[in-house]
């Protein structure tokens, strides 16, 4: 990105959902899981007196980034999700420092928990400073299950 002085930077070099995010000991990262779809089993004609805790979606936002021309200093990367209806969901933030050297970047993971998220299209906006630097998307589909789907509730 530029602004009004020219610098441009920082630049995107990954940005997506994944289950997890391994360091090794050697500061390499694995990603775990690479998805951008997710499936949530939604339970019709329970049982009465049989209630299911209701599902969350646990997901990681992975952002990679090149410092560019910023130079050194301290700056703020905030996540802002928009739910498939247009109304804002969570906002995370986090510091990244970079300490000069267009190639020099950082990595960054967001945890995400999404209670009983809704069916359609969910974006996560990704802001240095107040800028918006990417969109990342992730599906959510909904699927119908029934109680003999559900271990230990099914026909004895």
């Amino acid at each position: 990105m530029a602004n009004e002085s020219g610098i441009s930077g920082p630049h995107i070099s990954v940005a997506f959902m994944c289950e997890k995010i391994l360091v090794e000991r050697d500061g390499v990262m694995s990603f775990i899981r690479v998805v951008d779809r997710f499936t949530v089993p939604i339970f019709e004609n329970l049982p009465p007196g049989v209630q299911l805790p209701k599902p969350v979606i646990q997901a990681t936002l992975a952002v990679g980034m090149k410092a560019g021309s910023i130079g050194t200093g301290k700056f703020k990367i905030t996540v802002k999700q928009q739910k498939p209806d247009g109304t804002p969901g969570t906002t995370q933030v986090q510091q990244v420092f970079f300490q000069g050297g267009e190639d020099i970047g950082n990595m960054l993971g967001f945890q995400m928990a999404l209670p009983s998220p809704e069916e359609g299209l969910h974006w996560f906006d990704v802001y240095f400073e107040e800028a918006l630097l990417t969109r990342v998307p992730m599906r959510v589909m909904h699927q119908t299950a029934t109680p003999f789907q559900i271990p230990g509730l099914g026909p004895q």
